[in-house]
Formats: C-alpha cells, structure tokens, sequence
C-alpha cells in the first residue's frame, strides 16, 4: 500500500472514528474506499496526486478482514475491488490487451469462470447453437428461403420515414403495458418513457440512437422520474442509398426487439432500481456484465411471454440475439490476437447480416471498449442461469415478477455477487 494512502487512511480513521465509535476499523477502511469510488476529483487531477491510485486502494480493499465485515458489506467490497481491477488491467494504448491481462479482466473484474480461451470456445458454441434456432425457426416460416433472406425480408417492413419518432413512441407504450398486463417486475415510482429524436454530439455517433435514463435529468415538478430513448431522426436530405441504410435498419421487428431492451423493462427500470440502491456504491457504480446484459434479457423474455407478434419478429430477436453473441467472439479475439479486424467484420457482414459501414463501426467500437461489448451475450446468460436456480429453490412460490424485483434490488454488479446475494436470504450456497 503506497505510504500515502496508508497515512490518508489512519487520518480519516481517526476522524470517522471520532464521529462514528462503533464502527469497526474493517467498515471505515471500506467506507473510506467507497468515498474514492464515487466521490469524482476536478478535472484534471492525476489519481496519483491525491495518492487514491486504483492500486492502492486495491491493496488497502484486500487487507480488510472478511470476517469483520457484514453480508451487505463484503458485498460491496468485493464489487469495490472489481471496479478497481477494472481500472487497472487495460490495453496498451494502440495495442492489443493480450492473453494474460483479458483472462485478469475475464476473472477478477467480470468474476466469470473463463480464461480468454474458454470464452473463445464458448462464445463459439453458443453462436453456432443460436444459427441452428435461426435455421430451425425459418425452415418452420419459409422452408425455401435462408434465415438470412427471411430477416432481411423483415427489414423491409418500417415506419413511414417522418414518423419514426412517434413509432417508437407508439412500440414503449406497447411494451409497458404487456410488463404490467404479465405482471413482470414492479415500478414503485412515478415515472415516465419518451421518445426523443437525438442530438449529434462531437465525435462518433451511434447510427440508431441511445438511452438516457432517469438520472440524467431532475425529476418532473411531481417527482416524475423521466427517461428518454433518443433516437437519430430521418433526414430527406440524404442521398438514396443512405435514406434505404437507415430505413432497413429501423424495421418493426428491430424496434419491437429493441424497445425492451432500452426502455421497459430494460434500462429504464434498472437504472431506476439503482438510483433507489440503499447501497452508496451500488446507487452510483455499475456494470456492462448486468446492465447490458439486463437489457438483451428483456428481448428474451418478452419473446419467451408473448410479446412479439409472428414468427419473423421472433426470427429478427433471434438474428440480434446473435449479433451479440459475435460481440463476444470478436471482443476476445481482437484483444487475443485469434481475430483481425477484417475477420470480425467479415463475421458481422457474412454470418450476422450487418452491412458493411455498421460491420466497420461495431468492431471499432469494440477496439475502442476492450470487455464492454461481451457483456450483453454473458451478462444474459449469466441471468438465465440464475433464474433456473432461483425457479428450482424457491419451487411453487417462484413468480417472475419476484425474481425481478429481487435481482433488480441488488445492483447492477458482476453476476456472481448477484447471484450470492439473491440466494442469500433462501438458504442458496
């Protein structure tokens, strides 16, 4: 531990101690910990000036006693030290993060039971057994046509171009309404959904949009809370061939997917749960591996509880499904070296459907992002599995709606500390 972090320690120690006897020193070195965590400096100032560098305050995380700590509490130290090892296993800037250090990343900030060679496998199997249900699912809705020709079939059918704004609009309310009518999960507050065309900011720009959630923007004046899907509007003034890019890729099928993966019950409610978190840490930390992955679960539950109207929009969920599925193929293999940046492109354009200037943009997103992007494909998986669990303890008295309210209570963290908590209070190992 750097000896400046060890003497900050001993002197806000001394302090909380004063104004907070019974605490433990194990609790106030974590809540010290906690303060750097969520408490951001001015712009500007180096981690090493204030001597919180992610290092030390890693070491000064795993010098704690367990035992001295409560449930909830070793909760949020484990959570505390995942953050941080995130902070501290990164690429070479221009470079490549190599075998050693994404299996570190894989390991000990997502705690997932993979080295950077069983992800590869597995993100592997799993794309070959979600191109066998595509296969499947179109021999059941054309047996002459290729999933592929039936999804760019689906394609073709989208809003009126000027309307696309009060379309989406019109595919949340659908989707809030089928969460209350099947009962899913609750919404304990006051809140609203809209959808708003989006701003271009400097820099890259997501072609289809993105989501803003509650705490973005203070509440309504009766407490309202208020998130916003923002999505990039039609332009008439694009040429012809850009006009058709982005009218085959705002189809009905991709907003009937979309919309709850962004809004209900996807980002909109999580975000929503975390802002009430008890937990200081959880109310303002969270991560890709549950977020994201909350998020593509949604599309796979409202398909599993009847959302999608025909066979192709399930076929379409099925092609997105899949898409993410490559995002973890082509994370673990730009950063291994197993994958060119051609490849990964090829892989989106011939295998998933993209076309090519999306193909080009999703992987240098991915380049950009090391571990952001598999947290989608994993952070669902990770959720299905817990939902067998749960299902198969809790027996007759399990309901979707308390697996969700539960699971969402918790936080947004990596999977295996939600999964330990949601297990906790029944006894689960």
């Amino acid at each position: 531990m750097s000896r400046i972090l060890a003497l900050l320690l001993l002197v806000l120690t001394s302090g909380l101690s004063a104004q907070n006897p019974s605490r433990s020193p194990a609790k106030l070195t974590l809540d010290i910990v906690i303060d750097a965590l969520v408490t951001r400096p001015a712009r500007g100032t180096p981690a090493s000036a204030t001597g919180l560098d992610p290092e030390s305050l890693l070491a000064a995380l795993r010098a704690i006693d367990p035992k001295a700590l409560s449930f909830d509490d070793q909760i949020d130290r484990r959570f505390a030290e995942t953050i941080l090892v995130g902070r501290t296993v990164r690429a070479p800037a221009g470079e490549m993060m190599g075998e050693a250090a994404y299996t570190r990343m894989l390991r000990e900030q997502n705690l997932l039971p993979y080295d950077a060679a069983g992800l590869w496998d597995y993100a592997w199997q799993a794309f070959r057994g979600t191109v066998s249900e595509l296969e499947a699912l179109a021999r059941q809705i054309d047996p002459k046509k290729t999933w592929l020709d039936i999804a760019n079939d689906v394609k073709q059918d989208h809003p009126d171009a000027l309307a696309m704004i009060a379309a989406h609009q019109e595919i949340v309310d659908r989707a809030k309404a089928h969460l209350l009518a099947k009962d899913l999960m609750t919404l304990p507050w006051k809140e609203t959904c809209t959808v708003v065309r989006r701003v271009p900011t400097a820099g890259n720009n997501p072609y289809y949009g993105s989501f803003s959630g509650a705490r973005s923007r203070p509440p309504a004046e009766d407490g309202t809370l208020r998130g916003e899907w923002h999505i990039n509007p039609f332009d008439p003034a694009w040429d012809a061939e850009t006009q058709r890019d982005y009218l085959v890729e705002h189809d009905w099928g991709v907003i009937l997917v979309t919309a709850p993966h962004e809004t209900y019950g996807g980002h909109h409610v999580q975000i929503m749960y975390q802002m009430h978190n008890p937990s200081r840490l959880r109310r303002s930390q969270g991560t890709s591996m549950f977020s994201e992955g909350w998020g593509l679960y949604n599309e796979q539950l409202f398909k599993e509880t009847g959302f999608f109207p025909d066979p192709k929009i399930q076929l379409r969920q099925l092609q997105l499904r899949l898409w993410r599925n490559a995002r973890v193929i082509y994370d673990v293999g730009l950063q291994t070296g197993r994958m060119t940046r051609d490849e990964a492109i090829a892989l989106m354009t011939d295998r998933v459907g993209f076309l090519r200037w999306a193909a080009e943009s999703e992987v240098d997103a991915a380049l950009a992002r090391p571990g952001y992007f598999i947290g989608y494909f994993m952070g669902m998986s990770e959720i299905l599995k817990m939902r067998e669990e749960y299902q198969e303890a809790r027996g007759a008295a399990f309901t979707l709606k308390e697996f969700h309210d539960r699971l969402l209570a918790i936080g947004s963290m990596p999977p295996a500390l939600v999964r330990e908590a949601l297990m906790h209070d029944i006894g689960g190992k």
